[in-house]
């Protein structure tokens, strides 16, 4: 039994052995490989087979080879000056895929060179432009404004732009415009270059604005020309548009007002169509009238140095007090005053006419007094004219002697004085008196004066109709001189 157990084991070995050796030849199983056909871009196969068994190939697939594209050319477009072209594109009729991209082609006008219309300068932008050749457009464009460029003149001083001739005086820059326009739109255009229509607060504005307005250049065949300035006249008066006080005026003699109640301010640049009118004066004049401008602008400079005028007289120094000066540094603005210290008598005899006077101020000497004739620019009370010479240290002069009442006419006659005059006499209402408390006793009064005209003539005055003769007014009349004495000279 064993030996039989033994035997099939060892036969069903044997059987399993033979299935699975490799030295049997397989009976294959034929699987086709199928044929890949080719693209544009990539290879094929060719059918083949194998076992599917032992995966023997039976068959081998062949490659075969790309097709390659199919090409067609799209026509390309030329652009115009206002729309788009593109370049030619390519592309496979078989596989639709671009070979070659198309690529735009912006629109684009063909120029000439710029031409500038309208010169740029340092307040304005300028203008240039240019034409298509193939369609007529025109392109226009601004050219920035410049940058000033400020150098020193060396007669007056004074910082100019070699551009613009625009020019610095006293912390403020100025240039004129001869572009005509009514005063509105001269006023707007200031504003629109930052600044303002020129203001002129004070002689030495005054002065620099002349010599502006007269280095400009006339126009051919213009004999004459006016400047629009920031002034404007309302219910009120006139005023500056800034806002700034009119303390100092210049009008010239065309002042004539009527309907000319909201007006520009103008200067005149010549006068040999007016010969009343100087350069620098001021004229009312219609706001709508076409003139040139003078624009301003406010400037903010620091000085290391400065550059001052000439000290200039505000108050003349004289033997009865100080006198002041002032400058101003042309290009920042910053001022400066000081005191002229008074002067002192320097008296000279002169044989010809025997009058004592000072070389100085023309006072006079006699006998231990000093004398002077004061006023003429206007009219002046009697009570004012005193006040004017106590304020000097003296006193309205007095009278007491017929010896100094021959040289007070001596010393008149020595200044060519002829016009009624004050002096210190007053009525109070019972006799006169001089305003010292001397004695009146001597008089040198007209035929028929005092008369107490009209019951308030009570003030004493040397009647210029009858020359050295007395006459007696009411303190308010039309007297523009005074004569002072200082006693103990």
């Amino acid at each position: 039994m064993k030996r039989y157990l033994v035997f099939s084991v060892l036969v069903a070995i044997c059987i399993y052995c033979l299935c699975s050796c490799d030295w049997l030849p397989c009976k294959h199983t034929e699987s086709v490989d199928a044929a890949v056909a080719p693209t544009c871009t990539e290879a094929g196969l060719t059918e083949g087979k194998h076992c599917s068994k032992c995966g023997e190939v039976l068959v081998a697939q062949q490659t075969v080879a790309p097709l390659g594209h199919t090409e067609v050319l799209e026509e390309a477009k030329n652009p115009t000056c206002t729309e788009d072209g593109y370049t030619a594109k390519v592309h496979c009729t078989v596989c639709g895929v671009t070979i070659i991209e198309k690529q735009t082609i912006p629109a684009a006008h063909t120029y000439g060179e710029w031409e500038t219309i309208i010169e740029a300068d340092c307040f304005l932008p300028g203008e240039r432009q240019r034409s298509c050749s193939a369609c007529d457009y025109v392109e226009v464009e601004a050219i920035a404004t410049l940058s000033h460029s400020f150098v020193q003149n060396s007669e007056s001083g004074l910082f100019s732009c070699e551009k613009c001739e625009a020019t610095i005086f006293a912390g403020h820059l100025y240039a004129a415009f001869e572009r005509e326009m009514n005063w509105f739109d001269a006023y707007k255009a200031c504003e629109e270059m930052g600044g303002y229509l020129v203001t002129v607060t004070s002689k030495y504005e005054q002065s620099f604005i002349d010599e502006l307005i007269n280095s400009r250049t006339l126009p051919t065949g213009v004999s004459e020309y006016y400047y629009h300035a920031g002034c404007i006249k309302n219910t009120d008066g006139w005023k500056w548009i800034t806002g700034e006080e009119m303390d100092y005026t210049h009008w010239g003699p065309q002042l004539d007002g009527g309907d000319q109640w909201v007006m520009a301010f103008t200067t005149k640049l010549k006068n040999s169509g007016n010969s009343k009118m100087q350069v620098g004066d001021w004229e009312d004049v219609n706001h709508y009238s076409k003139y040139a401008f003078i624009c301003e602008w406010e400037l903010d400079i620091e000085e290391s140095e400065h550059y001052f005028t000439e000290w200039d007289t505000v108050t003349e120094v004289s033997c009865f007090g100080d006198g002041e000066e002032y400058r101003i540094c042309t290009h920042c603005g910053v001022s400066e005053s000081r005191v002229v210290p008074q002067l002192t008598h320097s008296f000279i005899f002169s044989e010809a006419n025997g009058i004592t006077a000072c070389e100085y101020c023309d006072a006079v000497k006699y006998d231990g007094r000093i004398y002077k004739i004061f006023g003429g620019a206007s009219n002046i009370s009697w009570y004012d004219a005193s006040t004017e010479c106590q304020k000097l240290g003296g006193h309205l002069v007095t009278v007491t002697s017929e010896n100094e009442e021959i040289f007070l006419e001596k010393y008149m006659n020595y200044a060519s004085h002829t016009a009624s005059t004050w002096m210190g006499g007053y009525n109070d209402g019972s006799k006169w008196n001089w305003v010292t408390d001397e004695v009146f006793e001597y008089s040198k009064w007209e035929k028929t004066q005092p008369d107490c005209s009209q019951g308030y003539e009570f003030f004493l005055h040397i009647n210029h109709a009858y020359f050295g003769g007395w006459n007696d007014l009411n303190p308010f009349s039309a007297v523009k001189y005074y004569i002072c004495e200082w006693e103990n000279a």
